[in-house]
């Protein structure tokens, strides 16, 4: 059997970089996801918080039967916080600045085509000029879904 994983949503697909899990910790210190006939023997008895990127966690949470769920969310509850949202956050406002790239971009551009000595303008410059702002708008409407993602979630729509 393997582990499940948890996703954040409100991230878009950033989220799915990140699935979150508690792994078995093994009797040689290794990590397992995988709940199967030839790593049960090897189970020490407690749980990481893991993520699929690599990522693991400082904390053992030891488990009191087999699938101990309690253990396995308190490890999931590091993932998040230690790991996922942070992450996330960072790629978030990483788009956040890129989108503001493209419109101080997009500014720059408008006062050169709408300069006073500017000869008439030409298609390929406002060709140049659409694309930059439909990428722009898409990616403003990617960060609105994930704000309002995020606050539905939190109850604060």
């Amino acid at each position: 059997m393997i582990a499940v994983g948890t996703f954040l949503t409100g991230y878009g697909t950033a989220g799915y970089d990140h699935e979150g899990y508690a792994a078995h910790v093994l009797d040689d210190g290794s990590l397992t996801g995988t709940h199967s006939a030839d790593t049960r023997p090897r189970m020490v008895g407690a749980v990481v918080a893991a993520c699929d990127c690599g990522w693991t966690g400082a904390t053992r949470y030891p488990r009191r039967t087999e699938f101990d769920e309690d253990a396995e969310e308190l490890a999931l509850q590091e993932w998040e916080r230690s790991h996922a949202r942070p992450v996330l956050e960072r790629a978030q406002r990483g788009e956040l600045w890129r989108l503001e790239a493209q419109l101080r971009e997009l500014a720059t551009v408008a006062q050169q085509l709408c300069g006073a000595d500017r000869p008439p303008l030409r298609a390929g410059q406002l060709s140049r000029v659409v694309d930059a702002l439909e990428a722009a708008t898409a990616l403003a409407r990617r960060l609105q879904d994930q704000a309002h993602e995020q606050a539905e979630r939190k109850g604060d729509a």
